[in-house]
């Protein structure tokens, strides 16, 4: 074998392999005589068929390509060792001049290699953590809804009250600025809705016509929605919505006593009172409030690095991640029984173009942070042992109170389930060491929002 680096343009290395004649020759034999034993031509016995014959029925061109396979991969693993590559993905092999046999076989092979990354000074990056102090108010709030989702629902004979279940059948129209009706009206048949007033998100203008109201009548509402609503056939226009109330419901409030408080937390629990159930809703607020804190503090603290260093992307990655993202979305949308035109206004030449534009943005991102946090485990020298595996194991077994063999046995099954959790220990791994070396600042409210980009939310009344 003969190698000669013919250049590197960015992460693309392409290198020059002369492979001696003797050696093809030797795996091009070994090819024919796997080929004659596996074929069976009549009038020749099994491993006699000619080469001829051979060639006739395979081509010579794809049994040369046969031969090349035998030599390529161990001179390919010798390169990588002679040059010392970080290699991404198995290098593309292009055979430069036609093969002729007794002369050397000359290719070129093209190797994706792993671009140079220059972290940052991690022990000069400050990033924040969100302290909150849980409220009152917050215990009331996380009690409303524990008491809300726990009410019974019963039927009333009386005027609409604010926090009512208001069942309507619903007439949508897309009207003018002067209140009458658009020309052009999209198929909308009246529907059956049930419009919660306990909701805060509900439209005020929605609310303010039905409070006061009663079985039988007829109001209406006026509003403009806005431009990144979920139906693309609606969004950023003047709608009116004609309700007629059908019926009406209110919420009947659980009592607060042991039964309850079996419901919320389970047969087994503690609490016997209205004090001790305040008290674990605020244990519980807290506890949810500083995993939320220290999620956010990792994803900062990850967007901070990747945004100090230095590298230049694969396109190749990036391409790569969009594809992902682009299913991830597809899957999204089927699962929220909306098509992805309709999530993203692709109906039009600038919402492709905006799609598209978010999605490599998106995925730049990805391909940036996940190599910045490789590039970070090898200068911190951060690798996944067996104890991090057990212990994990250990954790979730503890969690679903079952034996912790079962638990490893159950995910060593699962390749693909195996893989991810591989990943996401390592991930926290690399986290936890970038934060010990970096400067953490304890704020009551963070100076600006994560930079990354997100996906659109689709949610909508």
């Amino acid at each position: 074998m003969k190698t000669e680096l013919l250049g590197q343009e960015k992460n693309i290395v392409k290198i020059k392999l002369d492979i001696e004649a003797a050696e093809f020759i030797k795996a091009l034999n070994k090819t024919l005589n796997e080929l004659s034993q596996q074929v069976r031509v009549p009038g020749f016995r099994k491993g006699k068929t000619p080469r001829n014959i051979l060639e006739m029925r395979f081509g010579k061109e794809a049994i040369y390509n046969e031969a090349l396979e035998k030599i390529v991969p161990e001179q390919i693993r010798q390169i990588v060792e002679d040059y010392d590559l970080d290699v991404i993905e198995t290098p593309t092999l292009d055979v430069k001049e036609k093969i002729v046999e007794g002369q050397p076989v000359v290719c070129e092979l093209t190797f994706e290699v792993r671009p140079e990354i220059e972290l940052p000074e991690i022990e000069n990056l400050e990033v924040e953590k969100e302290v909150h102090e849980v409220s009152d108010d917050d215990v009331n709030q996380l009690e409303k809804r524990i008491k809300m989702e726990m009410a019974e629902v019963k039927p009333v004979e009386r005027s609409v009250q604010d926090g009512d279940i208001v069942n309507v059948e619903l007439t949508i129209k897309v009207l003018n600025p002067d209140g009458s009706e658009a020309e052009e009206q999209p198929q909308k048949e009246p529907s059956k809705e049930a419009i919660d007033l306990a909701d805060q998100t509900i439209r005020p203008q929605v609310r303010e016509v039905l409070v006061g109201k009663n079985k039988g009548d007829e109001v209406h509402a006026e509003f403009d929605v806005e431009e990144k609503y979920y139906d693309r056939e609606l969004a950023g226009k003047h709608l009116g919505y004609k309700m007629t109330i059908e019926n009406i419901s209110e919420y009947v409030m659980p009592e607060m006593n042991e039964e309850f408080y079996k419901k919320v937390f389970g047969p087994n629990t503690d609490i016997k009172d209205y004090d001790a159930f305040r008290s674990r809703l605020r244990d519980d607020i807290e506890r949810e409030t500083k995993a939320t804190a220290q999620s956010d503090l990792e994803d900062r603290a990850v967007e901070l690095i990747a945004k100090n260093s230095k590298l230049e992307l694969p396109e190749s990655f990036i391409n790569r991640q969009i594809g992902v993202l682009r299913k991830d979305d597809e899957k999204w949308a089927k699962n929220s029984n909306i098509s992805l035109e309709q999530a993203y206004a692709l109906d039009t030449e600038e919402g492709k173009k905006g799609y598209e534009k978010l999605l490599r943005e998106r995925a730049e991102t990805s391909v940036r942070n996940v190599m910045v946090m490789d590039e970070a485990a090898k200068k911190f020298d951060v690798h996944l042992e067996q104890a991090d595996l057990e212990a994990e194991f250990e954790r979730m077994a503890n969690l679903y109170n079952v034996p912790k063999g079962r638990v490893a046995k159950a995910i060593h099954e699962d390749e693909e389930a195996f893989d991810k959790l591989r990943s996401r220990l390592r991930w926290e791994k690399i986290i936890k060491v970038l934060l010990s070396h970096m400067k953490v600042k304890e704020v009551s409210e963070l100076s600006e929002p994560k930079s990354q980009p997100e996906q659109e939310n689709h949610d909508g009344e």
